[in-house]
């Protein structure tokens, strides 16, 4: 998680933002970063996801210096300029709106402050042994399950043009071929056979073929996180 989180320049002291805080595992690093001199608010709009992150860092001894807000929409529940950091990982794929996120984590972040936003694009999956053409039909049918699969490409421009200075952007890719990102291609198989576009023995058969890639150590899947960086 390091790696992904340098760019936000996090330090002791810091009042952040996790955007989209899910089941509160970013919102524990980022508490481990700030510690209790600083303040980590978590926001999430699916109220089971809020309960467990509250849990999960009061589990930690984090509860006195985090807050895990429950978003009714798409305004934070937070104050103008209230932030020094704002990190959202792999939400923005999701959101309605990209351009008015954006203005709402300008709003949210004080000036000079940073705003540090990590996903994927699904255009560069990779999984082998599926080849090319497979697994954009694949995706294709799966599209139903985000907003926007190619925002890791559009985030810099789409900063660029909500205001952001100092925009920067850079790109990990991690190549597993032990298997680790199955349950990725689990959930947008999942989304395919939704669609009515794969039948059930199709979607079946791909990830048949899949798992025995992994036992031949055989299997390469690779999805490019984009980190996109910018100044309030």
């Amino acid at each position: 998680m390091a790696p992904l989180l340098a760019p936000a320049d996090l330090e002791p002291g810091q009042v952040v933002v996790d955007y989209g805080c899910g089941p509160g595992g970013l919102a524990l690093e980022l508490a481990r970063c700030t510690g209790p001199s600083g303040h980590v608010h978590g926001v999430d709009l699916n109220a089971d996801f809020v309960g467990m992150a509250r849990q999960a860092l009061a589990d930690a001894g984090f509860a006195a210096f985090t807050t895990v807000h429950h978003a009714t929409d798409d305004r934070i529940p937070l104050d103008d300029a209230q932030a020094d950091r704002l990190v959202c990982k792999n939400v923005m794929e999701y959101v309605p709106d990209v351009a008015a996120t954006l203005a709402e984590f300008r709003r949210v972040v004080r000036p000079g402050g940073i705003v540090h936003i990590i996903d994927s694009d699904w255009g560069m999956l990779v999984v082998e042994p599926l080849g090319a053409t497979r697994l954009r039909e694949l995706m294709d049918a799966a599209s139903l399950a985000f907003r926007t699969p190619h925002i890791g490409r559009i985030l810099y421009s789409e900063m660029k043009r909500a205001g952001f200075s100092d925009v920067s952007v850079a790109i990990r890719a991690g190549a597993d071929t032990e298997g680790r990102m199955l349950p990725v291609l689990q959930h947008v198989a999942q989304f395919a056979e939704v669609s009515g576009k794969f039948e059930q023995k199709r979607v079946d058969a791909i990830l048949t073929e899949v798992r025995q890639s992994i036992a031949e150590g055989a299997c390469l899947m690779t999805l490019p996180q984009f980190m996109v960086t910018g100044r309030a």
